[in-house]
């Protein structure tokens, strides 16, 4: 193996931390992120000497650039590498001065001569560090049957490429590449392009050498090295593959299968086919964060998100499964393609990819309901986008901790909800044409946001950019207002006015937008209309004397609030059970947000929960337990919480009782997914006959752990860990402990965060400074056992106590993110400034979004809990809880 005390050629020059004078002819202009702009890569040649047992590797760069002008100095992106030497082909005997300046993580060649205009190719030696965290070059171990095994990978978004080469590590600075790769005999490399070559390298080595890759961003750019095996399949002359570690290969076979069906839709959606030889789908054993990354030709996804186990994965896995495939599968043309010119426009890339998961999901498995499951994504933008701290989708980024911090539900979900909106505006083959425009126009290119609307709007010749402008280029959510207007004529009208939705603020500062508003009367046949609201409007829309029964959403495509006037509500509660049920779940979504806000009567949410019927899509009911769960987190302690879970148990309980534990022949797959969680939730409610079942079924698990899979396997480890003794405590640990499936282990320690018992939830926290679990699963245990277990107060001091140990093995995101999704949990106003201080001590300022996010979430649950909850028991002392509601 290569280490760091080995030496390079020639003498190492590094210096550090010093500032030398700028002389020369180095151009004023910059790149977007930063670089002097005079100098530009074309090609870079990196060869990488790895080993997954070494905790460094040594690189030898070559990049091909192009200078504008006689320049003695050049800078690149470079991050923990130590550079032994850099020099120009040609001129080997004149070597730079190098300074790094770490805090802009860059590397200035400084060269005694000038390199004159024209084509230049520098040469650069190096050492870098192998992290244990999903960063740059990074290593996995994992358990296999004959002990430890490790995996490498490669992450680079958003800015850590700088890890593993010296170069221009910015979206806009694109250009092709080289790899070699210098492995361990008897391993197997993965790249964006196919082996080229594979050559003895001596000492028990091999030399892989790949294809040259297209035109591409350097956070592309991907190398995985491990022992692994693939199973593959033909796309149009496209080899298509899923690669996992040896053994696991055939677990991909659903997404094998998955991705070949995708990869034809998206060949002709785009009308530009998949430009590259090969696609290979990367299985990473472990969870880091995140599930995937779109590099180009070869995906990397974590096991849980590529990979089914058939004796722990359940249709909520498989389901996931599908989308996350198609989400990076749709990243290859938008973003990998065409990519946003800087992260300010990261919604280009996240956004499209978001709405184009549904859409091919939905056009593979239209039995899942996809768009309706996806609204509780957008409810969650939403509530996000609802708060002080929002922002607006193309915000302004200026440093590597503000672009990760740009990956939130306001870049993924709003962006996807506003390009689903647009769709139905425009009309879906218009929409589509505009797209395929946008491809041909931009093939190997950079983009920003600008760019899409001018090519929306040559295929519609609609003035697309004034719509979306209002959504993208400000923050915040429009709400709608419906009144019933007066008859003209024999039409009745709807008057709709709008403002700006707040649940934090009573008075936001007012905003407007040009709302596609689509209305709908409840009835067969229903009126529609369909309108572009600019402020205010009345609306023709049924005939007078009917019963004004109206959604103002329909099938809540467009991106708002609404809210009804008490009669217009009032016809809507009674006529509940006629509706679709995307306008079902609309209004029901859109009652819960203006309750919780305080705009409405909390009472209107809750009697429509009593309107729903057992067997109504999953999609419905999800937002229901999403919420009564919320509630009883919030009715922690609270003297309400009895009554408050007798009267959630009567309404989930005829749910469960149609659905029973066990599947039945022919039903539907969401049923799956919703007796799952339905059983869950109602277990933890402490529901007798659920509980008297999970302690059956747990009983037989401890006896054999193997009898307890298929989709009821969560509800039992989930209700069995909250209620656990120590002795079953001690059973659940063992068998995480025993376990070499990543996914099972994954499983029981996230059951065990269920705890309610305090001292077992302090055991669980105690495992993430343990070597018994992969690091990466380490900060789920403790939002776990905030979230879960209901201990916001264990995991916050615990980790303020262990913060360093705790996250040393975090990337510089996990790190920043850790303590506001503790913090998160909490219901007390003032823990929202004890997280500020915090932060203000541990995590740099532009890299706090995610604090004041978290802080603005405790004030709003504290809000809640001191005004909701009282209300709440107001209207169950009044009966509203009574099975009978009419």
């Amino acid at each position: 193996m290569w280490s760091r005390h080995m030496a390079f050629r020639g003498l190492a020059l590094l210096v550090l931390g010093v500032v030398l004078p700028i002389v020369g002819t180095a151009a004023a202009e910059t790149t977007p992120g930063g670089l002097p702009a005079g100098v530009t890569p074309t090609h870079y040649a990196i060869a990488l000497d790895v080993d997954p047992a070494a905790p460094t590797f040594r690189g030898a760069t070559r990049i091909d650039v192009t200078v504008a002008a006689p320049t003695d100095r050049v800078v690149l992106n470079a991050k923990e590498l130590t550079i032994g030497r850099a020099v120009v082909v040609g001129r080997e005997s004149d070597p730079a001065r190098v300074v790094v300046d770490e805090k802009a993580e860059t590397a200035t060649l400084l060269f005694d001569r000038p390199l004159p205009a024209g084509r230049s190719t520098l040469a650069i030696d190096y050492d870098g560090k192998v992290s244990e965290s999903a960063a740059g070059l990074f290593v996995t171990p994992y358990q296999t049957p004959q002990g430890t095994a490790r995996m490498l990978t490669t992450q680079f978004e958003a800015a850590d490429a700088r890890r593993v080469f010296p170069g221009w590590d910015e979206p806009a600075v694109k250009a092709t590449f080289d790899l070699t790769a210098t492995i361990p005999a008897g391993l197997v490399a993965v790249s964006n392009m196919p082996v080229a070559a594979t050559t003895p390298a001596g000492s028990g080595k091999q030399r892989v050498t790949f294809a040259t890759t297209p035109r591409m961003s350097t956070y592309l750019l991907f190398l995985g090295v491990g022992d692994l095996e693939s199973i593959t399949t033909d796309v149009g002359g496209t080899r298509v593959a899923v690669v996992a570690k040896r053994g696991d290969a055939e677990k991909g076979r659903f997404a094998l299968q998955a991705a070949a069906g995708l990869l034809r839709y998206y060949n002709d959606y785009f009308g530009t086919p998949f430009p590259l030889p090969k696609l290979d789908l990367l299985a990473v054993p472990g969870a880091g964060g995140f599930s995937a990354m779109e590099n180009w030709g070869a995906i990397l996804y974590f096991e849980p998100a590529l990979l089914l186990d058939p004796t722990a994965s359940s249709e909520a896995d498989r389901q996931r499964v599908f989308v996350v495939v198609a989400h990076e599968m749709a990243h290859q043309w938008f973003g990998d393609l065409v990519t946003m010119r800087w992260w300010d426009d990261l919604w280009l890339n996240e956004g499209f990819a978001s709405w184009m998961e549904n859409k091919a999901t939905d056009r593979f498995h239209p039995e899942w309901s996809i768009w309706l499951q996806a609204k509780s994504a957008r409810d969650r933008a939403m509530r996000s986008d609802a708060l002080c701290t929002t922002h607006a989708i193309v915000q302004p980024i200026e440093t590597p901790a503000q672009a990760d911090q740009a990956f939130d539900e306001i870049t993924y979900q709003k962006g996807q909800a506003v390009i689903r909106m647009l769709e139905a505006y425009l009309g879906p083959d218009t929409f589509r044409d505009g797209i395929r425009r946008y491809m041909r126009a931009h093939a190997y290119g950079n983009t920003v946001t600008g760019d899409l609307w001018e090519q929306l709007a040559a295929a519609s010749g609609k003035k697309v950019a004034d719509v979306a402008a209002s959504f993208t280029r400000q923050p915040g959510v429009p709400l709608v207002a419906a009144e019933p207007g007066a008859c003209k004529g024999s039409r009745r009208t709807i008057e709709l006015r709008q403002q700006r939705f707040a649940l934090d603020d009573p008075n936001p500062p007012p905003l407007s937008w040009q709302v596609p508003v689509g209305l709908r009367t409840v009835g067969t046949p229903a009126a529609t209309a369909e309108i572009l609201l600019d402020g205010a409007a009345t609306v023709p829309l049924g005939s007078c004397g009917e019963e004004a029964a109206v959604t103002a959403n329909a099938d809540g495509i467009g991106y708002y609030r609404v809210a009804y006037a008490p009669a217009l509500f009032a016809a809507l509660t009674r006529r509940f059970a006629d509706l679709s049920p995307a306008d079902a779940l609309t209004v029901l979504s859109d009652s819960w947000a203006l309750s919780e806000a305080g705009r409405a009567p909390v009472g209107n949410y809750l009697t429509l929960t009593r309107k729903i019927a057992a067997d109504a899509d999953y999609a419905v009911w999800r937002q229901v337990f999403d919420t009564l769960s919320y509630l009883d987190e919030l009715y922690e302690g609270a003297p309400g919480r009895a009554a408050f879970q007798a009267y959630a148990r009567s309404v989930l309980a005829p749910v469960a009782a149609r659905l029973g534990w066990d599947a039945k022949p022919g039903e539907p797959a969401n049923d799956a997914i919703l007796r799952q969680q339905i059983l869950t939730l109602l277990g933890l409610l402490g529901e007798p006959m659920v509980v008297a079942e999970v302690q059956r079924r747990f009983g037989m698990f401890r006896n054999d752990p193997a009898s307890l899979e298929g989709p009821t396997r969560l509800v039992v480890l989930r209700v069995a860990a909250a209620r656990a003794d120590a002795s079953a405590y001690d059973a659940l640990h063992t068998a995480a402990r025993q376990t070499t499936s990543f996914l099972q282990k994954q499983q029981i320690y996230e059951a065990l965060t269920y705890a309610r018992d305090p001292a077992l939830a302090g055991r669980t926290l105690a495992f993430s400074l343990s070597d018994e679990l992969p690091t990466q699963l380490r900060p789920l245990l403790l939002r776990g056992v905030a979230a879960n277990g209901r201990h916001p107060d264990l995991a916050w001091t615990f980790m303020v106590e262990h913060f360093d140990a705790v996250t040393a093995s975090l990337d510089s995101l996990g790190r920043y993110r850790l303590p506001p999704s503790i913090a998160a949990n909490f219901a007390d106003a003032a823990r929202a400034r004890e997280l500020e201080e915090f932060a203000a001590d541990h995590i740099p300022e532009d890299a706090r979004a995610d604090t004041h996010r978290a802080a603005a979430v405790i004030e709003l649950r504290a809000k809640v809990r001191s005004e909701r909850l009282p209300e709440i028991d107001r209207w169950l002392a009044e009966g509203g809880g009574a099975a009978n509601v009419q």
